[in-house]
């Protein structure tokens, strides 16, 4: 199993930048793998993405500088086991809100004796082709992958503590749109209560050397990096194809209408 350089660059406390692929372009994958990101988050989560064409991104993604992560459907042990089958560097678990649920989003992440994840003939091991090769990967996985839990509940803000002190989590990652919309103040992220709710998580990450991430956006990244944040996500290959699309028609239509 190769180094996880991502891992090793937020064990170092340095701060990363990465950006979402949501689309089933193999092509963008490839694109955004050569933009200088340190990372790019596969969405299993939402849009139309599935797990044949996010392990050949995955492969495609370790052709560049960049890290390929992956983002679940679900805290469920069989989407995570098949998730990691990709082969992915480390995975995001969404809607974490107890400490039990985070606990069980682990143990589903690694291998025995710390957790429950099966020692199956997935991408991760060449599908089983050159077993006695791939060794090291079921030897050394437990401790190369990121292990990415979700807050983007108030009830995982109030339970924040609890949730961090479970072993192994290397990221705690605001989802601030879902978080915000849970508090009753949909949108409105920069909110008092909703900046202390980033506070709390971010205090708790220190206590427990969990790292800080959020879903960032563009005039966002200096007050993320400010506040202490060190794992940043920012902006989706859709909705970066179209903005700057829109770009070049706003120009063109402002010299011929």
């Amino acid at each position: 199993m190769r180094k996880n350089t991502l891992k090793e660059k937020i064990n170092q406390k340095n701060r990363v930048f990465g950006t979402w692929i949501m689309t089933n372009s193999l092509d963008n994958a490839e694109i955004l793998g050569h933009t200088g990101v340190d990372f790019i988050m596969i969405d299993a989560e939402h849009g139309s993405m599935d797990l044949e064409s996010a392990g050949k991104m995955v492969s495609v993604i370790r052709g560049t500088r960049a890290t390929p992560l992956l983002r679940a459907a679900g805290n469920e042990k069989s989407l995570i086991k098949r998730g990691l089958d990709t082969g992915a560097s480390g995975i995001m678990i969404p809607m974490v809100n107890t400490k039990e649920e985070a606990e069980e989003a682990v143990s589903y992440c690694k291998y025995p004796p710390d957790g429950v994840r099966g020692m199956g003939a997935g991408r991760a091991v060449l599908f089983g082709a050159a077993a006695e090769d791939y060794e090291d990967y079921y030897a050394r996985a437990n401790e190369e992958l990121l292990v990415i839990l979700q807050i983007e509940h108030y009830s995982a803000v109030d339970n924040i503590e609890e949730i961090l002190s479970v072993p192994d989590i290397d990221i705690a990652f605001i989802g601030p749109y879902d978080l915000s919309t849970s508090m009753g103040l949909q949108g409105q992220l920069n909110h008092p209560d909703v900046l202390k709710s980033y506070q709390k998580v971010i205090a708790a990450c220190e206590k427990y050397n969990v790292t800080p991430g959020i879903m960032t956006w563009t005039d966002g990244i200096q007050q993320h990096l400010d506040m202490g944040f060190k794992f940043l996500l920012g902006g989706m290959d859709g909705a970066i194809l179209y903005n700057g699309v829109k770009q070049l028609v706003s120009e063109f239509n402002s010299f011929t209408k």
